[in-house]
C-alpha cells in the first residue's frame, strides 16, 4: 500500500492531517487531494464563507468581498511559503 503526502495547510506545517480529511469534511472535490491545489480550494471555500459572514454583520456585499479577498490573500502567501 502506497501513502501519499498530504498537502493541506495544516500537514504541510507538520501536524497529522490527512488531505481526504479536508476533502470530506469540507465537501471538496476528491480530484484535489494529495495535491497543493487542495490548499487552494480550501482558500475558495473559506473565502465565501467569510463574504457571507460579514454580511451577515452588517458589511455592504463590496466591503465583505474585498476583507475575504485580503485574508484569502494572506492566507495564500504563507501557503505558497509553505510549499517551497
Amino acid at each position: 500500500m502506497s501513502i501519499q503526502k498530504s498537502y493541506n495547510r495544516l500537514a504541510l506545517q507538520g501536524l497529522d492531517f490527512d488531505d481526504m480529511d479536508f476533502v470530506e469534511t469540507f465537501n471538496l472535490d476528491p480530484k484535489v487531494a494529495y495535491t497543493p491545489q487542495i490548499n487552494f480550494e480550501m482558500l475558495n471555500h473559506v473565502y465565501d464563507k467569510s463574504v457571507r459572514n460579514f454580511m451577515s454583520k452588517g458589511m455592504t456585499e463590496a466591503t465583505a468581498k474585498r476583507e475575504a479577498g485580503r485574508l484569502r490573500a494572506e492566507a495564500k502567501a504563507e501557503i505558497q511559503k509553505l510549499l517551497k
